[in-house]
């Protein structure tokens, strides 16, 4: 046999040697990420990198002696061997796999003696720490900032690895630059939601790289003799300036200026451009009201500059006074008796006010009710999921202004709740009042409203503004025009060319796949979270069921379209929070889907006002099979009685009832509450008014006739009119959006224990 090559020997020392050093970085990763999980010190992976160290040198050498004289001759029995027999003997691969073994055993001896006797009273901190980051990164993920922040912040001290603590950091916070006009001003900052928690110094402006928590983080600055800043930082604000304290403008907030569009549903048309401005920091209180009326300002034409205009006439000026009185027939709010305010409401907003003694009030002051577009830019509805758990909606009444703490960006309170606030501008003779008020809906805070200037309602107040300049005041303050249908001079599809329609909406009958992910309990009911295979897109639908605990099975069942406030909400309910509890304790129980591009399944849809787009188009068809997987698995419990199926469909779930009512015939009668036609156009194939004659389950519509979102005339009557069903109603009932919930209660269960037959 011949002798191996040179080259062939020494490519063969490179392989080994590539092999080493391949095999050594993967148990270095390895001792890294056991250093990390177990608290190990530092000095642990050192004594790994030197074993390798070490360990090197013998593997090279055994590689070497394997490859000499492979061709030679066995030493003759009896003969002494050669020194290079000798090593040849001794660096052998079992020896060096052997010695690999040793200081494997060696290393982890070293490790876990360290672990059983040689920690110190920081280690098992360090641990929890490690274990921390992951608790960390599953807040992160839910978005659950403050919680999050919090963790990160206890668990901080205990993080001796810089890599662990860079990345604990980059989860919770982000790091900016800020500044303040002055310079000089003390900074602090807390998540949005970590009322309870000090706030964290993070130094005096100018300020690089301070760590604010994700979401959206509070900053207050403080700085002598200026304006406390109090604000909720969007990406884009960095710098600040302060305001000098002034007793005429310390309860203003600077609202930084810019380019915007306005994203209120049926309004997504309109740009405006603003400069700096300032807005009141607060609604306007009972007390500072009091100040307009002790000094005459309902004897005062010179404020009263707007026309009186009611049922296309105008009207004087002392007759318009004889409309603004109190309850015991004395100027002031519909809500005052005898002139004044109620005891104890010193601080709450004023409510009760007209359009009218909004702007004389304005005048009274010297400033200004804000347009549309200066109330939506301070309000800046984009941060609802912020504002408005912390705001006061669903409640009794007014509450003292500041009380909740749901600040808008630029630092106003309650913009969302507490009362619904007058703005300037007209639309078809009425004027857009904003922000929802304590007894609206959440999802009011991101929906225009508009009422007649004369309307009084207990939930009607305002706030007011001070522009810094004129540029495109005017332009603001022009009348803004909704789009209009007159359903009155359309004609419904014919039968032939809605069966085309219909066929978009079909889908397979295939396994459901269903599982309950949770069971729940509250005070009357349980909810079952339910998982099961939507019909399009291998995706996964989410179904919520709710139990009545004071009933038998079978339950006859409700199916729910909810209004348009899930587009906005990045989480479902907790299972006490269903808006119409009454049909849980009424013996029904309750199935709501949790539709596409709602809640967990948020997409691209940014409103329920219908457009022309594909997009819109193709969730109109999702929304129906997912109502239809969802009723394809409530047929699968014996506990439910499926042959008695309801529709309760809420505002947009009242306006999309057409579509979903006249695809899936299982449903055996509906109550609509707040709905009505939207009067803008959509592809003929999911426009609802081409469903309604083919709606032809019993059905009651509940409604408002001052609701701006589905007017009485153009809304409410044509969606009446057209409808199919048979037999069919229709309820009148005072209220703004929604109607009073005890008459909503009284009606809803005398409909379906007629048509469906009684729960229990």
């Amino acid at each position: 046999m011949t002798e191996p090559k040179p080259e062939i020997h020494v490519r063969s020392l490179w392989q080994v040697l590539g092999f080493y050093l391949a095999g050594g970085w993967v148990v270095l990763q390895v001792v890294d990420v056991l250093s990390q999980n177990v608290g190990l010190p530092s000095w642990v992976f050192v004594f790994a990198l030197a074993l390798l160290a070490i360990g090197l040198p013998v593997v090279l050498l055994t590689a070497a002696l394997q490859g000499i004289g492979r061709g030679g001759k066995k030493p003759e029995p009896g003969a002494e061997a050669s020194p290079a027999d000798r090593n040849r003997r001794l660096f052998t691969w079992r020896n060096a796999l052997l010695g690999a073994g040793g200081a494997a055993l060696l290393w982890a001896g070293v490790a876990v003696g360290w672990l059983m006797f040689g920690r110190g009273p920081g280690v098992e901190a360090a641990i929890d720490a490690v274990a921390g980051l992951e608790e960390v990164r599953d807040l992160v993920d839910e978005e659950r900032w403050a919680e999050a922040w919090n963790r990160a912040r206890e668990i901080d001290p205990a993080v001796v690895d810089d890599s662990l603590r860079q990345e604990l950091w980059d989860a919770v916070a982000f790091a900016v630059d800020l500044a303040s006009e002055p310079s000089g001003a003390e900074v602090w900052t807390r998540p949005y939601d970590s009322i309870d928690e000090a706030w964290v110094s993070l130094g005096r402006t100018p300020i690089e790289g301070a760590l604010i928590p994700r979401g959206l983080p509070r900053i207050r600055m403080e700085l002598e003799g200026h304006q406390a800043l109090n604000v909720a930082v969007r990406p884009w604000m960095r710098d600040f300036k302060l305001e000098t304290l002034d007793p005429e403008t310390d309860d203003l907030v600077r609202v930084r200026g810019s380019d915007f569009e306005v994203f209120l549903p049926g309004l997504e048309h309109l740009q405006m451009s603003l400069p700096d401005y300032f807005i009141e920091e607060n609604e306007v209180t009972n007390i500072e009201f009091k100040q307009f009326v002790d000094a005459g300002g309902y004897e005062t034409p010179e404020f009263w500059d707007q026309p009186f205009a009611a049922d296309g006439r105008e009207i004087g000026w002392e007759e318009a006074m004889e409309a603004f009185r109190d309850r015991t027939g004395q100027p002031g709010p519909a809500t005052w008796e005898v002139g004044t305010y109620p005891d104890g409401e010193a601080d709450h907003p004023v409510g009760g006010v007209s359009w009218f003694e909004a702007v004389a009030y304005a005048r009274f002051r010297g400033r200004e009710l804000p347009t549309l577009y200066h109330w939506y830019w301070g309000a800046f509805p984009h941060a609802g999921q912020f504002m408005l758990p912390r705001s006061n909606f669903r409640g009794d009444g007014t509450a003292p202004v500041g009380q909740y703490d749901g600040i808008s960006p630029f630092g106003a309170f309650d913009m969302a709740g507490n009362v619904r606030e007058w703005t300037w501008n007209e639309t078809e003779g009425d004027r857009f009042i904003l922000g929802g008020a304590w007894d609206d809906p959440e999802y009011m805070f991101t929906d225009a409203n508009a009422q007649s200037p004369f309307d009084r309602s207990p939930a009607n107040g305002f706030r007011l503004m001070v522009p810094l300049d004129t540029t495109n005041l005017a332009m603001a303050r022009e009348p803004v025009m909704r789009p209009h249908r007159d359903y009155f001079a359309e004609r419904p599809a014919p039968d032939e060319i809605f069966e085309v329609y219909r066929r978009l909406y079909a889908y397979d009958d295939t396994p459901l796949n269903a599982r309950v992910l949770a069971t729940e309990a509250a005070e009357h009911w349980t909810r079952e979270e339910i998982e099961l295979d939507a019909a399009y897109g291998g995706e996964r639908l989410r179904l919520f069921l709710y139990l009545p605990a004071d009933a038998k099975p079978p339950y006859q069942t409700i199916v729910y379209f909810p209004g348009s406030g899930v587009i906005y909400r990045d989480r479902s309910l907790g299972p006490d929070e269903f808006t119409f509890p009454f049909l849980i304790r009424s013996g029904r129980a309750v199935a709501f889907p949790v539709y596409k591009g709602t809640y967990e399944r948020g997409t691209n849809l940014s409103s329920d006002i219908q457009d022309e787009s594909s997009s819109y188009r193709e969730h109109v068809v999702q929304w129906s099979k997912d109502l239809g997987r969802s009723i394809d698995y409530l047929e699968t419990r014996a506990d439910l009685a499926t042959d008695r199926l309801g529709y309760v469909g809420y505002s947009w779930g009242a306006a999309m009832a057409p579509v979903m009512t006249a695809i899936d015939d299982r449903l055996a009668a509906a109550v609509l509450i707040s709905g009505g036609l939207v009067l803008q156009p959509t592809q003929p194939e999911v426009d609802p008014f081409n469903f309604l004659p083919r709606m032809t389950l019993p059905t009651l519509m509940i409604n408002v006739p001052t609701d701006y979102f589905y007017p009485l005339e153009a809304s409410q009557a044509p969606y009446f009119q057209f409808l199919g069903a048979e037999p069919k109603d229709s309820v009148l009932l005072e209220g703004g959006h929604r109607p009073p919930a005890n008459e909503v209660a009284r009606h809803s269960l005398g409909w379906f224990d007629e048509h469906l037959g009684p729960a229990r």
